[in-house]
C-alpha cells in the first residue's frame, strides 16, 4: 500500500517530534502493509514557515537513510499539505517543486475544517492553468462538505480529487466524520485513502482497517485502488486508473425518493 498523506517528517510541523520517532511511524505502517509513504508536512498554516523549503527534501533524504539502517522497507517520498489562501497561485510559482507530491502536477489542498472560500472555484481553475490537480485533503472534516456535498461534487466536477483520512472511516474524528466519509465514498467523491499520520500511538499511519471498510461499501478491487494504484498514479504523474463517475447528491436522494413509492407499494400487495 501508498500512503499519500503523512506527517512523518520529524520537527517540521505538529507530527512527528524528532528522527526516533519518525522510525516507530514507519515501523507501524510496514506493519500494516505500507510500503511508500508521501510526507507531507502542513505548509502556510497557522505560525508555521519555513527560511527555505529544501528543509523538506533534506529531512526526507535523512529518513530514508535512516530507516535503511533499520531494516524498514518503507520508502519516504517528499510533498507537502498546503493551506489553501489567496497568494497560493504566487507560491506555486516561486515554490511549484516543494509544494507538490514527488514533484509531480498533483498538490494537496487543505482547507479550514468550518468554511470554504467563496472563490475557490476560480482559485482551482487558476491552478489547474498552471497544470496542477489540486487534491482536497479530508473534505468529511470540513463541515461546508459534511453539509453540502454538492460543493465537493462541484469541485471534482472541474477536476479536482479528494482524499480521505484512515482515521476517518474508524471514527477517530466522531461519528459525523465516519457518516460522511462512508457518504462521499459510495458518491464516488474520494479517490484516495490516507493515514494523515501524526505520530507512533494514537495517529499512527495505518491504512488497512479503513480499507476493509471500504471494501464492505464499493468492492475489494475499488478500495485496494484507493491505496494502491491511484496513489502510485500521483507518483508517475499519470493519471489515476481507478476513477468512477462523481454522483450528485441531490441526484441519488432524488432517484431514492422515486424508488421508495413504488418499493412501499409492492410490500403492501
Amino acid at each position: 500500500m501508498i500512503d499519500l498523506h503523512c506527517h512523518i517528517l520529524p520537527g517540521l510541523d505538529d507530527g512527528s517530534e524528532g528522527l526516533e520517532e519518525s522510525i516507530e511511524m514507519a515501523r507501524a505502517a510496514e506493519h500494516d502493509g505500507i510500503e511508500k509513504i508521501v510526507a507531507t508536512p502542513h505548509l502556510f498554516r497557522d505560525n508555521l514557515t519555513y527560511e527555505d523549503l529544501s528543509v523538506i527534501e533534506e529531512k526526507k533524504d535523512e529518513l530514508n537513510q535512516a530507516l535503511g539502517a533499520e531494516n524498514i522497507n518503507v520508502e519516504i517520498f517528499a510533498g507537502a499539505e498546503v493551506n489553501i489562501s489567496h497568494h497560493l497561485l504566487e507560491e506555486i510559482r516561486e515554490n511549484r517543486s516543494y509544494l507538490t507530491l514527488h514533484q509531480s502536477s498533483y498538490m494537496f489542498v487543505e482547507f479550514p475544517p468550518d468554511h470554504v472560500f467563496s472563490g475557490v472555484k476560480e482559485l482551482f481553475f487558476e491552478l489547474m492553468s498552471e497544470g496542477i490537480t489540486p487534491i482536497i485533503a479530508h473534505p468529511e472534516r470540513n463541515s461546508v462538505f459534511i453539509h453540502h456535498p454538492g460543493s465537493l461534487y462541484e469541485l471534482l466536477q472541474m477536476g479536482a480529487l479528494a482524499q480521505a483520512n484512515s482515521g476517518s472511516f474508524l471514527r477517530r474524528y466522531g461519528s459525523t466524520v465516519e457518516s460522511a466519509v462512508l457518504r462521499l465514498l459510495q458518491l464516488n467523491l474520494i479517490h484516495f485513502i490516507g493515514s494523515d499520520g501524526h505520530n507512533s500511538r494514537s495517529k499512527a499511519p495505518r491504512l488497512s482497517e479503513a480499507v476493509r471498510i471500504a471494501a464492505s461499501l464499493i468492492g475489494e478491487e475499488r478500495a485496494k485502488a484507493l491505496v494502491t494504484e491511484n496513489p502510485q498514479a500521483v507518483l508517475d504523474d499519470q493519471q489515476i486508473p481507478d476513477y468512477p463517475e462523481p454522483i450528485h447528491p441531490e441526484e441519488k436522494e432524488r432517484k431514492l425518493r422515486v424508488k421508495l413509492p413504488g418499493f412501499l407499494g409492492r410490500n403492501k400487495k
